[in-house]
């Protein structure tokens, strides 16, 4: 197996096993404190949404000329499914911005050699 293959590989293991992990202690393990009906617990399907552009993200990313649309796509439906879990009272707006950040957090975590040189504080 090729070496960027196996980078990337992993960088999708890192980022799902973190995006799991912080849907049992934000999603799960509130739901269980308080009951099914509560709407502060992170969203699944918003995490699910960006892990799955996230993989489609590493097919884009081949093409430069495809990054720009594909952010503005990605934006789109993430948009949608935020407004369908608010229209239909599944979550609250802390419920999306937990799975957005578990969702963010996954995957700068697992692009962390990226990240390393281009961010100085």
């Amino acid at each position: 197996m090729r070496k960027v293959t196996y980078k990337k590989l992993s960088a999708l293991m890192r980022a799902g096993s973190l995006m799991v992990l912080g849907l049992l202690l934000f999603k799960l393990i509130p739901m269980q404190l308080f009951g099914e009906e509560i709407r502060f617990d992170a969203s699944a399907h918003i995490t699910i949404t960006i892990f799955c552009l996230y993989v489609v993200w590493f097919y884009v990313d081949q093409n430069k000329s495809w990054r720009t649309p594909f952010f503005v796509f990605a934006m789109v439906v993430i948009s949608i499914v935020s407004l369908q879990r608010l229209m239909v009272n599944a979550h609250s707006d802390v419920g999306l911005l937990a799975g957005l950040m578990i969702s963010l957090g996954a995957i700068a975590y697992s692009q962390k050699e990226y990240f390393r040189d281009k961010l100085k504080f």
